[in-house]
């Protein structure tokens, strides 16, 4: 853990339990811990598993997008390489 949150002792099992379900590069962060101990003090560990559940989506849907960016870049590469340099020349004659 990134930093030592106050957390009763009652709760620390599940905190340690529930931080398991988050995506390994969010557990360290301090935002993350903070807000998971907030639903688990507010609402319980049912609330803060559906938040964990959102974030999972989150970064899901970001590694989504982030590999669709690096497959349209690819593709734009291909293209780029299989147009013939001379061929634009050939149209101005």
């Amino acid at each position: 853990m990134a930093e030592n949150l106050n957390i009763p002792d009652e709760l620390q099992g599940t905190y340690k339990r529930l931080m398991y379900r988050v995506p390994e590069k969010l557990r360290s962060d301090s935002h993350t811990q903070k807000i998971i101990q907030l639903y688990l003090k507010l609402g319980g560990e049912k609330l803060a598993r559906q938040h964990i559940e959102t974030i999972k989506l989150r970064v899901r849907e970001e590694e989504r997008q982030r590999k669709a960016e690096a497959d349209a870049s690819e593709q734009s590469d291909i293209e780029d390489d299989s147009i013939d340099p001379f061929s634009s020349a050939l149209d101005s004659l």
